[in-house]
């Protein structure tokens, strides 16, 4: 999934309000946590481009193949983004 950094920024502000309200953090510390939010959804986020790079590296070495099975291109993409992801700890 494509995030920007308009969203990005939104949902750490938001998990963290939501941590400060459920008195998980004080609210003294909210700035440095929203910070730290933001950094892991970001890291997260390159990660999964970088897996969806690779994903379509693959399938484009494998197209012919592909495309004489009849196989669903989204479908593969899927199969192997998952696959990447999970060889890399990376939970979708």
């Amino acid at each position: 999934m494509r995030i920007n950094s308009a969203m990005i920024e939104y949902l750490a502000d938001r998990i963290t309000k939501r941590l400060v309200s459920s008195k998980l953090i004080e609210e003294g510390q909210a700035e440095r946590v929203r910070s730290i939010v933001a950094r892991v959804i970001t890291r997260d986020a390159e990660m999964e481009r970088e897996i969806e790079e690779e994903a379509h590296r693959v399938l484009r070495q494998h197209i012919r193949e592909i495309e004489q099975q009849g196989i669903s291109y989204h479908k593969m993409f899927m199969i192997i983004k998952e696959k990447l992801a999970k060889e890399r700890g990376l939970k979708l």
